[in-house]
């Protein structure tokens, strides 16, 4: 099993990032906000995983 990364911190752009995409959840009606929470988090998770695999693909590349 690969290890993951744990990041020490964030970057200002990531803090920038997330104030952004919270500004935008208040701005989607509350009834549609779970949804849109599913869908930004499923989106991230498909992000964070592309990245992990190019890490790993390049790692084993010879």
């Amino acid at each position: 099993m690969a290890a993951v990364k744990k990041l020490e911190g964030y970057t200002e752009e990531q803090i920038s990032s997330a104030k952004r995409l919270i500004d935008i959840l208040m701005g989607v009606p509350e009834e549609k906000q779970t949804l849109f929470t599913a869908i930004t988090t499923a989106y991230i998770d498909g992000v964070e995983t592309g990245a992990r695999l190019k890490e790993e693909m390049e790692g084993a590349a010879v």
